[in-house]
């Protein structure tokens, strides 16, 4: 009889041990998804608000961070904001908005604003590759969007700083 009581005792501490680990991950999870839609839709604003200047034209979907967001030492994601880079001739344009609903539109030209590969820069800034652009003396920070989760950011990045690049040497 105590024997059997004192599997139940365990079997319920295991249980609730287990709840405290499950709980804040299921929360972060969840944080993640809905952060996730929340950047889709913004990219859909953008694309919807910005369509007759867009036209054919490829459009990159990326996450953005201003330098102070970048440089910020605690944070849970470093990205601000979403959007989409379109690349064209001589220029490249980001339209989209920061989290908050503000909106974004810069245009970098190719007299004006240089590119640097910066690759994975892990802390404070996860397991996200990153590119900046610099123009006018403000630095501005893009990685691909991957999605609920940033593996495979490396190659994506990479692709998106690649086509911005060229654009801006035509």
């Amino acid at each position: 009889m105590e024997s059997n009581l004192d599997t139940i005792v365990a079997l319920i501490t295991v249980i609730f041990i287990l709840g405290l680990f499950l709980v804040p991950l299921t929360a972060f999870f969840i944080y993640v998804f809905l952060q996730t839609s929340k950047r889709k839709n913004i990219r859909a604003r953008a694309l919807s608000q910005y369509g007759h200047m867009i036209g054919g034209r490829n459009t990159i979907p990326a996450r953005y961070a201003s330098e102070p967001r970048f440089k910020a030492f605690f944070k849970i994601f470093p990205w601000e904001g979403a959007g989409l880079l379109v690349p064209s001739n001589g220029v490249v344009t980001f339209v989209g908005e920061l989290n908050n609903g503000t909106p974004l539109n810069f245009q970098f030209g190719r007299d004006t604003s240089a590119l640097k590969w910066l690759g994975k820069c892990p802390w404070p800034n996860g397991a996200v590759s990153w590119f900046l652009i610099e123009t006018n003396g403000q630095k501005h920070y893009f990685s691909s969007e991957t999605g609920a989760f940033v593996f495979g950011s490396n190659k994506s990045t990479r692709e998106a700083f690649d086509q911005a690049q060229h654009s801006l040497l035509i």
